[in-house]
């Protein structure tokens, strides 16, 4: 990672005289009142290695808070970007009195990440990224500005193949993480709410920079801002921005809990409840509700199946199956009212899809059909929705069969409604790597997709398998390796592989 050399925020004269700098822009009063021309902030950056995130900074102690400090208008003082139509680069130049504002640099960033369904100001926002304001006062807390400018850089450095870009987004990304790390230590900042905001920024940054097969900074930030989100409690993501910042991690946060198979808070009763004193749940989280649930249900699970057999009792296992089947019939419930709550179809069937390549090859279809959807976020919860199906199914065929010809029926009928999810899971991907989706569409394949896949191979399907390995080949020369790195873990070993162990 990249840093900044020097802890001190001073202006570069107040530092080089070693006195305390006020900080204040664009001269610091030490400066003005000395008569000194003030040369200002910039450093010197160079490379160092930081640690994202480091869990023994979560100190476990509450703090009072405040709103979440929206950054200034900032001068981004480094380019001024040049998008013209059709672009393949972007060049820059020193800074002129036309430089980008942060605002500007932002936008241009959102305007590539948000599928283009989701973008009319009608719309509810489909990333809390959207909510953001590049506007006020940032104070002595410049983390924000800092984790967005190193985000839009590398995101705007991707799409236009410009490495001088992507190479500034991580010299401010150093400065960013420098500044969370900071303010991670400060009992007066560890509970803001431009804390946990810039740390889900760069969480973000991670996915969008996953550097060949080291997926630890990802791990390190997500495992980092769990423990920020419930040290600051349920209580404290009711108020409008929080609650937004809350619900912005809360897919993340289960996903991984699923992944990595182990309980979660996100479950727990008070935070299904607390955080929505305010604000009605979406169809999306009523979902999340119910997924939210299933990690603990797992984690017992391969707890009971670890166990001796004479030990493991007939009933608890019982219990078990009874409880997945329990958590399927609201799945498919939930999925009804969505279905009954909608004036039009959820998707279509539509002429098979393929699926453009970064190389002359294009990646065909898996079936002679592809599905659509009306926009990304009805795209988004069928693929959650069936990757939790697959889940319960995967579960319950781990459990030792009672010997009894009815259910060796009924595990006869749960393969197939297995291949047929796991199959529709696959039919929605020509949509989630389609343009229209732009760059959120291929970050949500992972998940589902990646379950698919151990679903084919369990059942024995080695093409459907092999189709689900081609895509993440794919989804890799897009620049998201993440997705590949998985498919070479072994299904059995993904808890261990993103669960991180400080030494």
């Amino acid at each position: 990672m990249v840093g900044v050399a020097g802890k001190s925020q001073g202006c570069n004269i107040c530092r080089k005289r070693k006195v305390k700098c006020d900080q204040g822009r664009p001269s610091c009063g030490q400066c003005t009142k000395s008569k000194r021309q003030c040369t200002g902030y910039q450093r010197n950056r160079h490379f160092k290695n930081l640690s994202a995130l480091d869990r023994d900074t979560l100190i476990v102690r509450r703090q009072p808070l405040n709103p979440i400090t929206e950054p200034s208008f900032i001068e981004y003082d480094h380019s001024e970007l040049h998008l013209t139509q059709g672009a393949r680069s972007v060049k820059t130049k020193p800074s002129t009195p036309e430089s980008t504002s942060l605002p500007q640099l932002f936008e241009h960033f959102l305007s590539d990440y948000i599928p283009r369904s989701g973008k009319a100001k009608k719309d509810p926002p489909v990333s809390w990224l959207q909510t953001v304001q590049i506007t006020g006062n940032p104070g002595h807390n410049t983390s924000l500005p800092l984790a967005i400018t190193a985000l839009s850089l590398v995101g705007l450095g991707r799409k236009y193949q410009n490495m001088e870009l992507q190479n500034e987004g991580m010299a401010v990304y150093g400065q960013a993480l420098e500044g969370i790390q900071g303010m991670l230590l400060n009992d007066d900042l560890i509970c803001e709410e431009q804390t946990l905001a810039s740390c889900m920024t760069l969480l973000v940054f991670e996915v969008l920079e996953t550097p060949g097969s080291n997926v630890r900074g990802w791990i390190s930030h997500i495992q980092g801002l769990s423990q920020l989100l419930q040290l600051r409690g349920p209580g404290l993501h009711i108020s409008e921005s929080s609650h937004r910042l809350f619900l912005g991690f809360r897919p993340t946060g289960i996903i991984y809990a699923l992944a990595t198979r182990r309980s979660s808070y996100l479950g727990d009763r008070e935070w299904l409840t607390i955080p929505w004193q305010r604000a009605p749940k979406s169809d999306f989280h009523h979902l999340l509700d119910i997924m939210a649930r299933m990690p603990g249900l797992i984690e017992r699970t391969e707890l009971t199946i670890s166990m001796d057999p004479i030990l493991s009792s007939p009933t608890e296992m019982e219990s078990l199956r009874e409880r997945y089947w329990a958590i399927e019939r609201q799945l498919r419930t939930w999925y009804i009212n969505l279905v009954d709550s909608s004036t039009t179809p959820l998707h279509s069937e539509t002429s098979p899809r393929t699926i453009a390549s970064a190389t002359p090859c294009d990646l065909q279809p898996l079936t002679n059909s592809s599905l659509h959807f009306p926009s990304f976020e009805i795209a988004r919860m069928h693929l959650f929705y069936w990757a939790a199906l697959l889940f319960i199914y995967n579960n319950l065929t781990s459990l030792p069969p009672p010997s009894t010809s009815l259910y060796r029926f009924a595990q006869v009928h749960l393969q197939s409604e297995i291949h047929i999810t796991a199959t529709l899971i696959a039919r929605s991907i020509p949509y989630l790597l389609s343009p229209e989706t732009q760059t959120m569409g291929p970050q949500n394949v992972c998940f589902p997709l990646r379950t698919a896949m151990h679903a084919f191979s369990e059942l024995g399907r080695d093409k459907e398998e092999r189709w689900c390995k081609d895509v993440f080949e794919e989804v890799e020369k897009r620049g998201f390796p993440f997705g590949k790195i998985l498919a070479n873990v072994k299904w059995i070993d993904i808890p261990r592989f993103l669960y991180i162990i400080k030494d």
